[in-house]
């Protein structure tokens, strides 16, 4: 190898010349550990394909093609199993090793590129899963070809299962740059990876729809009934037509191509992130234009998904109980549903906006060092866009941005048909506003003057706390639910769902309960706003202070040296 070839970074496309993949593949593909994992997995495999296929044959009398098609979904859960599971866990648990063994700060040493860096990590550390994987596909192809499944039906299916497997590693390989202990990583990779499969189809439920299309489920429900033997795809088909399709504002899209558009948006996120990463070990996982952006977005595609479903009612959670049970030809949904969709729209936005924040805002050992650079390339000011200047104004942006989405989903439910005369002022909005404003500036106030650690124990006290007590003393007693509520309230998170129950004319509360809740909710919105303008003018005070006592002084020549530049 020339000089040259040492010195030129690696493309991130060429796996075969990609020393972390190269060295991943002869430490985790050792014959001994790996004929162990695909014998396991084999035989695993080989079982769900003879057991599945001899019950639906002699036991099911089903047709020798329709026995042949019996396998496949269980074939999918193990491969499901063996990469979104094992693979995701392996990724983030072997970042965190590497980080712990000094390994990553090497790499950094490498002439490679970010990019060739990530795509190492990311089908390095997973490779025996992959492999394992690669192992049961001759008994899915020879379902596929037996039971007459058209190419057009599994190439979707398993072209969402490769980019859904990508969107779990990628996710594992921040949790593993991010979290310090191995043992948190992969449990905080795997209760993602289940709460996506659990959680998040839940949400979809209640009218945050989007949320489903990032994982494989969309895609396989389409092409479930030509995967499954014809008696039963028949049943399945009958009720997928009951399902609404993939809409987008005014445009209609298939599962496959809306999936995969929704997975790309989080991959290219993750991706940004790992990269800034690997450039700079201290700087944040985003930049400040690219989290105000990424907000922006999924506002948008929240919106886009939820706003054409609600005239024919597909949005409402008790119009999905008609795939399970029959309802009423006079159905309409019901107003407390409506308000609680109002209200939980609002909290994801708000825990959408805690994310991103924390994501931008930095610490306040971040600020000094990044004005002790400044001072030595001569500058008087940060730049606004660099990660140790404030994120307040960003901040901002996405607490309006937020509200405003908020605003227009609760007006497209409420002024839908299904309620007549109902309309939603531009008060609303007002309070919409103030809500995602005050939480959102005391949050970042808070964590950008004291620190991740003190936002956290106050998160814990403030946030967690009053809700806890507020549902135990609901319980003990029905004259306890105004305390209860009173107690509530003073959790952030809860003031969305206290406006909605507040401000729309459709809420219908009990009778104790309606007083309490309008009180509580103006009280402590109230006591919030001050919290974020007080805190807002101390951390401008101190930032202040900051840049003229690291402005105003002299660095040592051995600070000067030591300073990263």
């Amino acid at each position: 190898m020339n000089d040259a070839s040492v010195s030129s970074p690696h493309p991130a496309w060429r796996f075969w010349d990609n020393p972390i993949f190269r060295r991943y593949c002869r430490s985790r593909l050792r014959p001994r550990g790996l004929f162990v994992s695909i014998l396991v997995t084999v035989l695993i495999a080989g079982f769900l394909f003879a057991i599945t296929r001899s019950a639906a044959e002699y036991r099911a009398h089903l047709t020798p093609a329709d026995a042949e098609r019996a396998p496949l979904i269980p074939l999918l859960v193990l491969q499901g199993l063996v990469l979104f599971v094992l693979g995701t866990a392996q990724v983030s648990g072997g970042m965190v090793a590497e980080r712990d063994e000094g390994v990553i700060d090497y790499q950094r040493l490498i002439p490679m590129t970010p990019m060739a860096k990530v795509i190492g990590y990311l089908f390095g550390l997973p490779v025996r899963e992959y492999v394992m994987v690669f192992a049961t596909l001759p008994f899915t192809a020879w379902c596929l070809w037996k039971g007459q499944v058209a190419a057009a039906v599994w190439l979707p299916l398993y072209a969402v299962f490769f980019t859904t497997t990508l969107l779990y590693h990628f996710t594992g390989l921040v949790t593993g740059t991010v979290v310090k202990n191995r043992r948190w990583a992969f449990l905080v990779s795997i209760g993602l990876v289940f709460s996506l499969y659990t959680v998040v189809p839940q949400m979809a439920r209640f009218g945050l729809v989007f949320f489903k299309y990032l994982t494989i489920t969309p895609v396989l429900e389409e092409c479930m009934p030509a995967l499954l033997p014809k008696p039963v795809g028949a049943v399945v088909e009958v009720g997928k037509l009951l399902a609404p399709t993939v809409k987008f504002f005014n445009l209609d899209f298939s599962e496959l191509v809306f999936t995969l558009f929704s997975q790309s948006s989080l991959i290219l996120t993750f991706l940004i992130m790992l990269a800034r990463r690997w450039k700079r070990a201290e700087s944040h996982l985003l930049g400040k234009i690219w989290a105000t952006v990424f907000f922006i977005w999924i506002q948008i595609l929240l919106l886009g998904n939820a706003l054409p479903l609600v005239e024919s009612g597909n949005l409402f959670p008790s119009r999905g109980f008609a795939r399970y049970v029959h309802i009423a030809a006079d159905w309409e949904p019901s107003a407390t549903e409506t308000v609680g969709m109002s209200g939980l729209y609002g909290v994801v936005t708000l825990v959408l906006l805690f994310i991103l924040t924390g994501l931008i805002t930095p610490a306040p050992e971040d600020q000094e060092r990044g004005w002790r650079r400044a001072r030595k390339q001569g500058a008087r000011s940060l730049g606004i866009l660099s990660d140790p200047a404030t994120s307040t104004w960003f901040v901002v942006v996405m607490a309006l941005a937020g509200a405003t989405g908020w605003f227009l989903f609760t007006r497209g439910l409420v002024e839908s048909r299904w309620f007549p005369g109902h309309t939603v002022p531009l008060s609303v909005l007002g309070y919409f506003t103030a809500v995602m404003l005050a939480v959102g500036m005391a949050f970042q106030t808070v964590l950008e003057a004291r620190g991740g650690r003190f936002m956290g124990l106050a998160a814990i006290l403030g946030g967690v706390t009053p809700i806890l007590v507020g549902a135990v003393l609901g319980t003990i007693s029905d004259h306890l639910g105004t305390a209860a509520a009173w107690v509530i309230a003073v959790s952030p998170v809860s003031l969305p769902l206290y406006a909605s129950g507040s401000l729309l004319s459709i809420s219908e509360l009990p009778a104790e309960i309606a007083r309490a809740v309008p009180r509580a909710f103006h009280f402590w919105l109230l006591v919030m706003s001050i919290v974020a303008l007080w805190q807002a003018y101390r951390l401008a005070t101190a930032r202040s202070a900051m840049a003229r006592q690291v402005l105003g002084n002299e660095p040592p020549a051995a600070e000067v040296e030591q300073e990263p530049s």
